[in-house]
């Protein structure tokens, strides 16, 4: 199985990245690394812990669309944050601590970027319980000793042998 990251409505040819189950792990490892020491909002802390905890459960069902980010009036300011994340992520911020080489990662991330750069987001219209406005609980933002990212709901990401490919 695999997972879709999509962004119907995109102007950017792919409108979609198609990752193996091993490659949304190392896609969803990059990011949070970057995006941990980038999140200062609710909505962008959310944004950090969407990868964070990605992947855990339900493996092979977690790709998505860039329309289903719960997505607010300030969407522009928010779309500017994400991009930096993957520019942070493309950068091979904090890819020191993997124990692995990520080597279709760059290419993972240009696609992506340009996925979402072409995208416009819709705002919700409606409240929604599931929205990122309000600030995560503290406990899923505390950090792990050993590789300073957040514990979301499923803990550090880098911890989980589970995920992490075998040495």
């Amino acid at each position: 199985m695999g997972n879709r990251f999509t962004a119907h409505g995109s102007s950017a040819e792919p409108d979609e990245l198609k990752l193996s189950n091993g490659g949304t792990d190392v896609f969803f490892d990059v990011l949070t690394l970057a995006g941990c020491d980038l999140a200062e909002t609710a909505w962008e802390q959310h944004l950090v812990l969407h990868f964070s905890d990605g992947h855990r459960l339900g493996r092979g069902t977690d790709g998505f669309d860039l329309s289903e980010i719960p997505w607010t009036a300030n969407w522009r300011a928010e779309k500017e944050f994400f991009l930096r994340l993957i520019d942070t992520a493309a950068s091979r911020h904090g890819w020191d601590r993997l124990s692995y080489d990520p080597p279709y990662a760059a290419h993972w991330l240009t696609v992506y970027r340009a996925m979402t750069a072409g995208f416009t987001p819709v705002p919700a219209t409606v409240p929604d319980p599931s929205d990122w406005v309000t600030a995560p609980r503290e406990e899923q933002l505390a950090r792990c000793g050993r590789h300073d990212l957040y514990r979301g709901e499923e803990g550090c990401r880098l911890c989980d042998t589970w995920i992490q490919p075998r040495t």
